[in-house]
């Protein structure tokens, strides 16, 4: 039994070349402790879930055919959860470094590409799961990682065993042969499945073919705009990285927004562009964003594109630098471009990561963006795993590609506000003093501002979608 990769499964193993590590993930910090027994217990009952977490890529002739997904028949669970202990105290910075050494691995190839490490000994006996998987997992845009599978929306843990023990489907490599032989014909047959399927459901062949398009028409958008300039950022990075984490509150920022007539997006686009005002200063870098542009009344799912925005960072004012992003948001959100170049997600609280390595590779050869700002909304409740709640989610998106040196994943969640900075390891300035920018920049935002003090500028509009 071979699956066939998807062409953005094929294009993030294609991209992982030199430095570049496509493995990506997130850190979730719980309140209490998890077990390592309890953690093996819960993911191997829901596997089932995500089947693809028990398959690994299998080629049928090395360098003449693309690779293909099997099943693992020596799958063992105990190789890809594993467990480890802070030394005390036990900060989220030890954390952050445990992350950082981590993500500079490469997954091994020849086994399931995911991972999954159980910290232990975080301060006031809270544990952390740090989960890593290989863009690749990703099916199109359907994407499920193994952290939200684990997780429950309520203390009581869900029933969701399988009907049946899981054995793997054997893979016969003169099948996989003859059956690449009869392509043309299983193209025709797809080819009417296909037709009568997308009646009815999305599926992943449909979803690559979105994505697809998408990228395509991002790519020819950046082609029309100025190359982004060149910042300390976009040196040739190496193959080792760090991570920083950060929170917020997420009410704080809807206070900093409201009044300005802005959204958190919006918000949060002003911190990172005062951030990079300290750490990469004298230019505006370009950031890569996902973005929804749902409209009221649509329904059927979460409608995501992808913009460049030019961040205003030689704005001192960290309130006239929301309302900068603000405005263009608003631009690019309205125009028919960005909502063409739309993907339809699911109505869960979480969505999946809209940046596919297709998408920022492609893109790469025009110099269209200095970074990644991965901000992806969450749910607005408490999760559980066993009944241990879950208190934060800090995002890992990788750097690709070999030009860019920081990626900043967001994600809210449960009132705060999860921020996860990767970067190259011989980032300069180094990581620690971005984060504290970022820290800074945030605190700046939230500050109040004396009355008057942008009455010479008319208030924008108020969005309806604010917060």
């Amino acid at each position: 039994m071979a699956e066939d990769l998807s062409p953005a499964d094929r294009s993030s193993l294609a991209a992982e070349q030199g430095p570049v590590n496509m493995a990506m993930g997130g850190a979730l910090v719980f309140a209490s402790e998890v077990g390592y027994e309890r953690l093996i217990e819960r993911i191997g009952s829901r596997l089932h879930l995500v089947p693809r977490y028990r398959q690994r890529l299998q080629h049928a002739a090395s360098g003449i055919t693309n690779p293909v997904w099997v099943d693992d028949d020596h799958f063992d669970i105990r190789w890809h959860v594993r467990v480890t202990r802070l030394e005390p105290p036990g900060t989220d910075a030890q954390l952050a470094e445990l992350i950082g050494t981590e993500m500079s691995r490469r997954l091994d190839r020849a086994r399931p590409l995911w991972e999954v490490t159980l910290v232990e000994g975080l301060e006031g006996g809270r544990n952390a799961v740090v989960a890593k998987m290989h863009h690749a997992l990703v099916d199109g845009i359907a994407a499920i990682d193994i952290g939200t599978v684990i997780l429950d929306p309520t203390p009581e843990p869900l029933d969701l065993r399988a009907e049946s023990d899981w054995a793997p489907r054997p893979y016969d490599r003169r099948r996989h042969l003859a059956k690449m032989m009869a392509m043309p014909a299983l193209h025709a047959q797809r080819a009417l499945l296909d037709a009568a399927q997308r009646a009815l459901t999305t599926d992943p062949r449909r979803a690559a073919e979105d994505l697809k398009r998408a990228t395509e028409l991002m790519t020819q958008l950046a082609r029309t705009r100025p190359a982004a300039p060149m910042t300390s950022l976009n040196r040739s990075i190496g193959p080792n990285r760090s991570y920083a984490l950060q929170t917020a509150s997420l009410q704080a920022l809807k206070e900093s927004a409201k009044p300005h007539g802005a959204t958190v997006n919006d918000a949060i686009l002003a911190a990172v562009a005062g951030m990079l005002r300290v750490v990469a200063p004298g230019v505006d870098p370009v950031a890569l964003v996902p973005v929804s542009v749902r409209r009221g009344g649509e329904e059927g799912g979460n409608r995501f594109s992808t913009v460049l925005v030019d961040l205003p960072t030689h704005e001192a004012d960290p309130i006239e630098r929301m309302h900068r992003v603000h405005e263009q948001m608003a631009k690019l959100k309205d125009s028919a471009a960005v909502r063409a170049g739309a993907l339809l997600v699911g109505a869960s609280g979480w969505a999946p990561p809209l940046v596919s390595s297709a998408l920022a590779r492609a893109m790469s050869g025009v110099r269209a963006f200095n970074l990644v700002v991965s901000n992806l909304p969450g749910p607005q409740q408490p999760f559980y795993l066993s009944g241990v709640r879950l208190e934060r989610v800090h995002p890992i998106v990788p750097l690709n590609p070999s030009s860019q040196g920081l990626s900043v994943g967001v994600l809210s969640y449960d009132g705060a506000v999860c921020f996860g900075l990767l970067a190259d390891r011989a980032l300069e300035p180094p990581l620690d003093e971005v984060s504290a920018a970022l820290a800074d920049a945030l605190s700046e935002l939230r500050r109040p501002w004396p009355a008057g003090a942008h009455a010479d500028r008319p208030p924008s509009a108020p969005d309806p979608r604010a917060g």
